[in-house]
Formats: structure tokens, sequence, C-alpha cells
């Protein structure tokens, strides 16, 4: 884990587990997601994952979601 505006956030390689295991197809879903799920999403995972991951593996949101 490292930290991202005073945020404790997991590592890039287990949070794209994470957002890869939703199966979720692009951005648009991702978004939608994370705000329905403001309240149950874990702590640890961005919302915005290509401004947290910036430098430290982000490619794109198809890498991401896993598509």
């Amino acid at each position: 884990m490292f930290y991202v505006f005073n945020l404790k956030i997991r590592s890039f390689k287990k949070a794209r587990e994470f957002s890869r295991s939703l199966k979720l197809k692009n951005k648009k879903e991702w978004d939608q997601w994370c705000k329905k799920n403001i309240y149950t999403k874990p702590k640890d995972i961005p919302v915005v994952p290509n401004l947290a991951y910036k430098n430290n593996g982000w490619i794109n949101f198809k890498d991401w979601l896993g598509n």
C-alpha cells in the first residue's frame, strides 16, 4: 500500500485484481459502480484510478477492467 492525497490505497496490482473481478465493461460502468457502491466500496480502492496510479502501473481503463 502507499499514500495518494493522504489516503492509503491498495497496490496497483491488487486494486486491478479487484476491479477486474467486478466484470465491468468500461469507464462509464466503473463510474456508475463507484457511485452506487460509495458506502460499500473498499476504502483502499480509488474512485479515480487513472490519477491515483498515474505513475504506478496505470495504462488505461481497458487494462484496469481487464477488457
